[in-house]
């Protein structure tokens, strides 16, 4: 268990990461999908099942060093892997509050939510934040590009068993001709959150891919675009939909040297690309720019541009 951040998150606020499942050296995450549009690249280690993976002790003692320190709004689930391919998720969250009253979000691509001891480990957050982009099976393939056996219809069904509170994250975008922005796509997503807000009160999160891929040709869309496409789905279900917008993030402000500095860059790098002004915002009163032009020299970063805006990205992988 590895804890990184926190990151500055339009859904979560500052969002404190713990990464339950590391990727083998020359992987950069370990995942039962290879989504088009993933921030991580396309170095995937494919996984088809779920397994217990050990979590120190250790590990608890320096998260709860590091709320104390950075009193993050969220502790969430996330980073190199899928956390519900690490059957311990529920151990996990139920000593991390334990230790803290801060509320634990899991974000999911819910490929094994039909398991009854994955739903178990998600019932113990306070929120599930699982992934829907396609409306049907075909695009879900093309977008998420899942491992063989994956049916939408059936994770759709299955996320109705979530007893914990659910929200359905979309994210939005056009590739070669490939798109779920359109109105078919959109109408066909409709039905889906319309059938889950059914069975239980949902939040629908819509983002667009505003980050690094490795898909080049990959293309957001306008933070206009998605306001309508918002204000579209709340009239016509009475759903609460919030959508990506960009923000300034809140100030931290913490005392550490520059060796501890450089390995929680790379950590937090290695899980998701970031501005120089995430970075800053997360390290205040630190030589951010100098660690960063080092770890560049050292070969360990690299920087891309993507909607007009500068991102630094792990090399490792």
């Amino acid at each position: 268990m590895k804890t990184y951040g926190p990151v500055p998150s339009w859904r979560l606020g500052n969002s404190l990461g713990v990464d339950l499942v590391e990727a083998p050296a020359g992987h950069t995450k370990t995942c039962s999908f290879d989504c088009i549009y993933c921030q991580l690249g396309h170095k995937v280690f494919r996984i088809q099942s779920p397994k217990k993976i050990d979590i120190k002790e250790e590990n608890f003692k320096e998260l709860k060093k590091k709320i104390k320190q950075t009193k993050p709004d969220y502790i969430t689930f996330s980073g190199e892997g899928e956390p519900t391919s690490n059957l311990n998720l529920g151990y996990a969250a139920k000593r991390i509050k334990e230790i803290t009253d801060v509320p634990i979000a899991v974000l999911t691509n819910s490929s094994f939510v039909h398991l009854p001891q994955v739903r178990k480990g998600l019932n113990a957050c306070d929120l599930v934040i699982a992934k829907i982009d396609a409306p049907n099976q075909d695009l879900f393939e093309k977008i998420n590009r899942p491992y063989h056996g994956a049916p939408l219809t059936s994770i759709v069904q299955d996320l109705k068993k979530i007893n914990t509170k659910l929200a359905i994250q979309t994210l939005l975008f056009s590739y070669d001709g490939l798109t779920n922005a359109d109105d078919a796509a959109i109408n066909g997503l409709m039905d889906i959150y319309e059938e889950l807000n059914k069975s239980k009160p949902i939040t629908i999160y819509l983002g667009t891919a505003h980050r690094p891929t490795d898909a080049e040709s990959l293309e957001a869309i306008s933070e206009t675009q998605l306001e309508a496409i918002a204000k579209d789905i709340s009239s016509q279900l009475g759903i609460e939909v919030r959508y990506y917008q960009k923000k300034e993030p809140k100030i931290i402000s913490r005392k550490i040297t520059d060796e501890v500095l450089r390995e929680e860059i790379l950590g937090l790098l290695k899980r998701r690309p970031c501005t120089l002004n995430d970075i800053s915002s997360r390290f205040s009163n630190m030589n951010v720019s100098g660690v960063l032009q080092s770890l560049i020299n050292s070969d360990l970063l690299e920087i891309r541009t993507n909607s007009k805006r500068r991102f630094y990205l792990s090399k490792e992988g």
